[in-house]
């Protein structure tokens, strides 16, 4: 009787053993992260055996199914390049569907492992232990669940703040060979899970989308409004979006000479353009949050904190800029001259419902500039993407993510010249922000070549054009332009690090026009706006409350007079602003974490 107690509970540690013998990861997990992943493994079969009690149910349920997910989990690795999260049962229909692309090869783990899971199958078959009597079952199922419900609180709440313990955003994959599935999977719901808002309830988003719908009626029976702006006569047939990697203008953060201007053609547009200054919700990196904004409209200011919205949030059916246009008939393409799977692209373009995604292997033979396609390079790849159309009326949204610029300005390279650099007393104080501002100039030049092309073109075109971030060249060079350390700059002057230089321009006839600064959510339901197409009612009110407030942001928000709010203060009863942005809460809130959507909200009604 002792020693089947004893093997029992060893046999959580048998299948920890098991199933990253499976993955392959057995080697490459310490023995601290060994011993939580048992923890958690411990708690699944505690919770098996409390629901079914008995073990010969509760274990071989257990077993089977940690199995089933480690081969999963090697096979989806395997063709995916990236672990299976624990809400990619969302996308299981999609997986299915290029499932039969790939080869399932059954490895020698697989077998070994399968064995060892029949052993633990069986041993459970012929000693099983149950708790008999009604009164002892509940006496059991409370203490279980006290010790399950501990062990989490313990676990979020204690454990992984001590530790630090964090999901590597950059290469997931690389958190799972280090902490072991079982553990990466708990500590991933840390960034995946949201707490509802104050006040938050599905009537209250229909509550919010009935008030933009009655305000759009009263819009579109106002003739003035009808053609915003006078616009909307001619509606583009393509429309070309372009986040500019590291894209930006180091002035707003200071003044500096240098030999020779480095924007000269982006600062000549003038006519048939919007312009201004685009506030991105990240610096030096994390480029896909910038682009989750533009698409989306939702901010990440309002995901878990350090959450990479690519990385948990953009599940199957995720509406964005992608379905609006693509229910108006447009075919929607993504460009980006790196490999698919970086930042997880490839998944979320496919749950945004994009068409057609060209990556690095769609470049070939294309011009490097430092180790990365050049600008000119990527956008002579994305004319003959245009000119590939069968037809020049036939409708096409082309998003493209550039790599030119990306970061490392230290080394020196042979295929790339310096042609600016910092005069003045910065002269030669600061190489990084020399060849990163070489480059800018190099961006300006491909920007032109793109421009001119798209003058000559009888299509009617439209094209975006934003920085996703600024560069991380040297803190020192930061701290001279702006004349404060940043150590010492306050919140609300520390938006100078987060702009980055926007414009929408068309190849037919739209008013001029100087934006200002506005935050990245905006820019695509003005997009939409200058296209003079149709809007989402969630679109829609992200214009109306950009009336309010321009610039919304993870360091906080400013209004149309640029007085700085704190998010706390504008979440206080006593706010003013509180209605507005807990509206904007929670239709984030509904958009990205719950399971019943209003889909009226965020998608295009055609029959109307």
């Amino acid at each position: 009787m002792f020693i089947t107690t004893v093997i029992i509970l060893l046999i959580p540690c048998a299948s920890y053993i098991l199933f990253e013998y499976v993955t392959g990861n057995l080697p490459t997990i310490p023995l601290s992260m060994a011993v939580l992943n048992i923890g958690w493994i411990y708690l699944l079969y505690l919770a098996a055996f409390t629901v079914s009690g008995s073990t010969r149910i509760g274990i071989p349920l257990t077993a089977v199914f940690l199995y089933i997910v480690s081969v999963a989990e090697y096979l989806v690795l395997g063709f995916r390049g990236r672990p299976i999260m624990i809400w990619d049962v969302l996308a299981l229909r999609t997986a299915m569907s290029v499932a039969g692309n790939y080869e399932f090869v059954l490895t020698e783990e697989m077998y070994l492992a399968c064995l060892g899971v029949q052993a633990i199958c069986i041993f459970a078959l012929i000693f099983p232990k149950r708790v008999k009597g009604r009164n002892k079952r509940l006496v059991f199922a409370g203490g279980s669940t006290g010790v399950v419900l501990s062990f989490i609180l313990w676990f979020y709440t204690c454990l992984i703040p001590y530790k630090g313990l964090e999901i590597n955003m950059w290469e997931v994959g690389e958190t799972y060979q280090e902490y072991g599935y079982v553990l990466s999977t708990a500590v991933s719901l840390n960034y995946a899970v949201k707490k509802k808002p104050k006040g938050y309830s599905f009537s209250k988003v229909k509550q919010i989308y009935d008030s933009v719908r009655e305000d759009n009626q009263v819009l579109l029976a106002s003739a003035g409004d009808v053609d915003v702006e006078g616009e909307g006569k001619t509606t583009p047939v393509n429309i070309i979006c372009i986040m500019n990697e590291s894209f930006s203008d180091l002035k707003v953060a200071g003044e500096f000479e240098t030999n020779q201007e480095y924007f000269p053609f982006l600062n000549s547009l003038k006519e048939n353009t919007m312009k201004g200054s685009l506030s991105v919700p990240v610096f030096g990196s994390l480029t896909s949050n910038s682009e989750f904004e533009f698409l989306t409209g939702d901010s990440v200011s309002l995901l878990p904190a350090n959450s990479i919205a690519y990385q948990f949030n953009v599940k199957p059916n995720t509406y964005s800029l992608v379905s609006t246009l693509k229910s108006q008939g447009y075919e929607t393409v993504a460009m980006h001259p790196y490999p698919k799977e970086n930042w997880n692209r490839q998944e979320c373009y496919r749950n945004m419902g994009i068409d057609e995604f060209l990556d690095i292997e769609d470049y070939e033979d294309s011009e490097l500039l430092r180790n990365y396609v050049s600008d000119r390079a990527d956008y002579e790849k994305l004319i003959e993407r245009v000119e590939s159309k069968e037809n020049s009326e036939d409708k096409l949204f082309l998003f493209n993510v550039t790599m030119q610029n990306h970061g490392g300005y230290e080394t020196l390279y042979d295929n790339f010249d310096q042609e600016v650099w910092l005069t003045g007393k910065l002269k030669g104080k600061y190489p990084k922000a020399d060849q990163y501002l070489s480059l800018m100039k190099r961006s300006d030049e491909a920007l032109e070549y793109l421009i001119s092309y798209f003058e000559k073109s009888t299509e009617p075109t439209m094209i975006v054009f934003f920085g996703d971030h600024q560069p991380s060249v040297e803190d020192e060079f930061f701290d001279e332009i702006s004349g404060t350390p940043s150590n010492l700059v306050k919140n609300k002057d520390r938006l100078m690090w987060y702009q980055t230089p926007f414009m929408i321009w068309t190849n037919y006839e739209t008013r001029a026009e100087e934006k200002g600064k506005m935050g990245a959510i905006y820019l695509s339901s003005e997009v939409l706006k200058r296209a003079g197409v149709n809007m989402t009612p969630y679109q829609q009110f992200l214009l109306t409350m950009e009336e309010t407030f321009p610039v919304v942001h993870p360091i906080g928000c400013f209004n149309k007079e640029g007085t700085y709010y704190s998010w706390e203060a504008l979440q206080d009863p006593e706010s003013p602003y509180r209605d507005l942005i807990m509206d904007y809460e929670y239709l984030v809130y509904n958009h990205i974490f719950d399971g019943k959507k209003y889909k009226e909200m965020f998608s295009l009604d055609t029959d109307k």
